[in-house]
């Protein structure tokens, strides 16, 4: 699949399409789209709360069902684990999980001033 970075506005593919992907979901609010409702997840919905660990847990179950929404065309990644953590900016959801037959990992930052994705 190719796709557009968000940022550069280059050409992206492969594994660097799927975390801006999986970025894009996980910073879009369900409803966020006029045309597209059911895209998105609830991750924001938990982040005006404390940074409590329940806050962290509510996150992490947020994050993983976007990944079964259809809607969010996901299902090329199978998720087995997401880890939300707290920085000075806001917090990070860290994936691992299978994608073409291979284990990737990533992190989506969640930040208060930019939603980037590092690999």
């Amino acid at each position: 699949m190719i796709g557009i970075d968000r940022i550069t506005g280059r050409q992206i593919e492969g594994y660097e399409q799927l975390v801006s992907r999986v970025t894009q979901v996980m910073t879009t609010p369900l409803g966020g789209r006029v045309k597209r409702a059911a895209f998105g997840s609830r991750v924001r919905e938990h982040l005006a709360a404390n940074m409590t660990d329940h806050m962290l847990v509510r996150t992490q179950s947020a994050a993983l069902e976007a990944f079964y929404n259809p809607e969010n065309g996901l299902s090329d990644f199978i998720p087995d684990s997401c880890i939300a953590t707290r920085h000075a900016t806001g917090l990070s959801l860290y994936f691992s999980g299978n994608w073409k037959g291979r284990t990737v990992k990533f992190e989506v930052p969640l930040n208060v001033s930019t939603s980037e994705s590092t690999t």
